[in-house]
Order: C-alpha cells, then structure tokens, then sequence
C-alpha cells in the first residue's frame, strides 16, 4: 500500500471532505489523481507530512511506523506513558518522529509484532498488515 493510498482510505472513512479553498505544497502531488483531495485533505489537517517539506511521495510503499503515525495524528491521539515499546528487541529502531504514535498503537492494541520480540517499524506494510491494523483501529 502506498502513502497516497493510506491517505484515500482515511479521507474515504472520514466521508472524503470538500477541500475547497484547502491547499498543500507538495510538487509530486498532481492535480486529478486518486489521491489528490486526499492528501489535500489530510494535509491541512495536519494528518500527514511530507517525506520532505516539498514532497509528498504518494506512490512510495508505505512503512509500518508511518501507518500508525498517520492513525495517530488521525485519531488526535494523546500520548500513552506507560513505555510499550521496551518490550521488543528492536525498540531502538523505531525514528523518533514514529515513537509516541508506535506506543499508543502498541497500548491500544492497534499493532502487534510482527514476532513476539521484533516490531520491524521501517519495514514496508503488507496489505494484510495494514488490513489488520485498520481493522483494528476502527474496532477500538
């Protein structure tokens, strides 16, 4: 699944928003294309980011940690105390711009390891993953 896919799904749950008079300043996010009021859309709710401050990379496969960033952000999330991540031998690779979000994904059941110990936060989310994690989500 790739970021601009995310985006669309979250922009469909959320009933697909008018975007008039919304803007973002992403170059690689042309006009017309499936995911465009999309990321417009998250965007300027301050959902998602850009990969850099003027790209957005929609078609790049999506990682684990930024899936559970986007939910968070999404979700306006509060952050969990209680450190979750300790208990996974990877713990350390997760960025730091991922932690808060990857904690409270973990707190709230959201996302589970990919093993027992191992998180594997930059590894690219299979669509199975990310139905799970979803799913998931909106159960909570």
């Amino acid at each position: 699944v790739t970021r601009g896919q995310l985006g669309t799904i979250l922009y469909r749950i959320a009933g697909s928003p008018s975007v008039e008079g919304k803007s973002h300043s992403f170059t690689d996010v042309d006009a017309g294309r499936f995911y465009t009021d999309a990321v417009i859309w998250a965007y300027s709710e301050g959902i998602v980011k850009g990969m850099t401050d003027t790209t957005f990379e929609p078609n790049t496969a999506i990682s684990r940690q930024q899936i559970v960033t986007i939910l968070y952000r999404y979700d306006k999330a509060e952050k969990v105390a209680e450190d979750h991540l300790a208990g996974f031998a990877d713990a350390k690779t997760v960025s730091n711009f991922a932690k808060d979000a990857m904690n409270w994904a973990i707190a709230n059941g959201i996302v589970n390891g990919v093993t027992s110990t191992t998180l594997e936060p930059a590894a690219t989310a299979t669509r199975a993953q990310i139905c799970a994690i979803m799913m998931r989500y909106l159960e909570k």
